[in-house]
């Protein structure tokens, strides 16, 4: 009798542990979904701040509300290599209003997509000049206020010794920032003056905008180089 209970045991974890391994064995997601978010007037990308700071692509499945999180680059394009096929509903969070309702795309084992929005700002920024001992330089930033029900809050310039800096990323650079908010600016061009570069060193710089959207995402210009 001893030895059929412990024959019988031994089965009983044997069972449980086949088991447990059915259940731990799932498929691997096994589609990519890229895609580029695009100004919907100028058909260019829309620049932002990067993963600390950018444009967030969500993607919702079947009826679930928890969002898969998809990150854009700084110049507009997205990856995300971890789906599984099927349908789902895409939405995007950033310093722009969506130009239709939340998408609704299929994904297969490699899908592309343009996501098409319009931007709170628009911005270019151009290199005016440097000195001749490198050390300051002079920037001209245009913008375009978008969308009428909104104010202009803040214009920037910010310069970095890596690439597409950001408000809050600026390594081995700085930011200078103007609060507009009373000069009910729409389109324009203004210059900024950027000082304290070291010689002989070649800086990124971009310009930055942040209207009183909600969420106080900022929209940026294309990345410019110091020689």
């Amino acid at each position: 009798m001893k030895m059929k209970i412990r024959i019988y045991i031994i089965e009983s974890l044997i069972i449980i542990l086949i088991a447990s391994c059915s259940i731990d064995n799932y498929d691997m997601p096994n589609a990519t979904l890229s895609g580029e978010v695009l100004d919907n007037v100028t058909n260019e990308m829309v620049q932002n701040g990067g993963v600390n700071s950018g444009t967030i692509i969500q993607m919702f499945e079947g009826n679930s509300i928890q969002p898969i999180l998809s990150y854009s680059y700084p110049d507009g394009h997205f990856t995300n290599a971890a789906l599984f096929t099927g349908t789902y509903k895409l939405f995007a969070v950033g310093a722009f209003r969506f130009v239709d309702d939340t998408m609704k795309i299929t994904v297969t084992s490699s899908t592309t997509v343009e996501v098409k929005v319009l931007p709170n700002v628009r911005l270019k920024v151009t290199l005016v000049s440097v000195s001749s001992d490198g050390t300051t330089a002079t920037v001209n930033v245009e913008y375009t206020r978008v969308h009428s029900d909104e104010v202009l809050n803040q214009l920037a310039v910010i310069w970095s010794t890596i690439d597409n800096p950001n408000m809050y990323t600026y390594f081995g650079g700085n930011q200078t920032t103007e609060t507009v908010s009373s000069q009910n600016l729409t389109t324009g061009e203004k210059t900024y003056t950027i000082s304290g570069l070291n010689a002989g060193t070649k800086y990124f710089i971009r310009a930055a905008g942040r209207t009183n959207a909600a969420g106080n995402y900022y929209n940026y210009s294309a990345t410019i180089k110091t020689p």
